[in-house]
């Protein structure tokens, strides 16, 4: 490198620096385009509404099931095998109708076994008083010729010998007379009998026939064709379809909220569009020691589309309380979370975690995470709107910095 190379290199560094330097200047002074502060923006169509405390009903809110008012398990009342089975599970059934025939062959033998016995019983009876009748004619005709016996014995127109062998006869006619009445007794005793076990024995095959033991609908079958039941064996259960009722689960201290008669609001979850009333029929004396809780009953209407099994709440009224409600498209999930989208005054949208209550019709009632006068966006859809503004009109919302 020569001597002037060597002189003229600090010098070019120095100006590199220079320049550097300046360029910096220049950036911090704003000449980039990078910082530029981006608008905010403005979402339309938005509704908002201002958060009033409102007094609303004090409810007790009572979980429980739909159940049946009338359930019959129908059992087997004799032994014998399962021929058919007429009826599935679901399927409707009217009063003495066949779910199902057991053999009844060796129940029909010792019906008409029985049967036979009761008539020969009856043509017995028929015997007796035939035998009954004749012993009476008999003893009427000795009767009268003791008496005019007796009337000659008095004018001594007969001798001793005579009136004691028609007396001796007249007797034994009286005897006859006794025991046939003895024995019609005996036979018409023998023929109550034997009528009774007739109607046993049919009693006893038409167990062979199990029918429903009224109008309702098979809700389970345990047997199949070919099955050998026994006395007191559940073949069928039946429930009535025209009545049901929602038992329920209450704590003690809430016995003085269900009164007997009260008209109930009832919500079941699988009918959760069509609200519903029930009658407290029944409640509990007193309640369980363990759980300290006791159960009510409540009456139905009909034709409401409810079925057994049905999952759903009681509302018993305790009164009147003050409460926050909003809509309950309002509500929004993230998650685990629940919350809304407050406006603040300056229009600026923010999310805000709330801690939800009980939902009734639209309105759901926020328990915490809101204040009285807040502003929510009671229509935000699916949309994030976080930090966006709204063009609706403003409610005087609180401020955020």
């Amino acid at each position: 490198m020569t001597l002037m190379e060597r002189m003229e290199e600090p010098m070019h560094r120095g100006m590199r620096i220079v320049l550097i330097a300046a360029g910096i200047f220049v950036a911090g002074c704003g000449g980039g385009t990078g910082n530029t502060p981006q608008k905010t923006e403005i979402v339309h169509g938005l509704q908002v509404q201002k958060i009033q405390m409102q007094s609303v009903i004090d409810e007790l809110e009572a979980p429980g099931s739909v159940i049946s008012v009338s359930t019959a398990q129908v059992a087997a009342r004799t032994m014998g095998t399962v021929l058919v089975v007429a009826v599935r599970e679901g399927d409707s059934v009217k009063r003495g109708q066949v779910l199902a025939q057991l053999d009844e062959r060796e129940l029909a033998s010792r019906r008409s076994a029985a049967q036979a016995a009761s008539q020969g019983a009856t043509a017995g009876v028929a015997q007796a008083r035939n035998a009954l009748a004749a012993a009476q004619a008999q003893a009427d005709v000795m009767q009268k010729t003791y008496d005019r016996y007796a009337y000659l014995k008095e004018q001594k127109s007969v001798s001793p010998q005579e009136f004691d062998e028609i007396s001796a006869k007249q007797q034994a006619a009286q005897a006859n007379l006794e025991q046939a009445k003895a024995g019609l007794r005996q036979a018409e005793a023998g023929a109550s009998q034997a009528e009774s076990e007739a109607r046993a024995a049919q009693d006893v095959a038409s167990y062979a026939r199990i029918a429903a033991p009224f109008d309702g609908r098979v809700i389970r079958r345990t047997v199949e064709p070919g099955s050998l039941v026994s006395p007191g064996m559940v073949l069928f259960v039946v429930e009535d379809t025209s009545r049901y009722q929602i038992e329920v689960t209450l704590p003690a201290e809430a016995a003085a909220s269900a009164k007997k008669n009260a008209v109930v609001r009832v919500q079941l979850d699988s009918l959760a569009e069509k609200p519903l009333s029930g009658n407290v029929a029944e409640i509990e004396a007193g309640a369980d020691p363990a759980s300290h809780t006791l159960k009510a009953r409540l009456d139905l209407p009909k034709g409401s589309g409810v079925q057994s099994g049905m999952f759903g709440r009681a509302f018993f009224a305790r009164g009147d309380k003050r409460a926050m409600l909003i809509p309950d498209a309002a509500m929004m999930s993230r998650g685990q979370l629940r919350g809304v989208y407050i406006v603040d005054s300056s229009g600026l949208i923010h999310w805000r975690v709330v801690t939800a209550g009980k939902t009734t019709g639209t309105q759901v009632e926020v328990l915490s995470g809101l204040n009285e006068g807040d502003v929510v966006v009671t229509n935000p859809g699916n949309q994030e709107l976080e930090g966006k503004k709204t063009s609706a009109p403003p409610l005087g919302g609180e401020k955020h910095s």
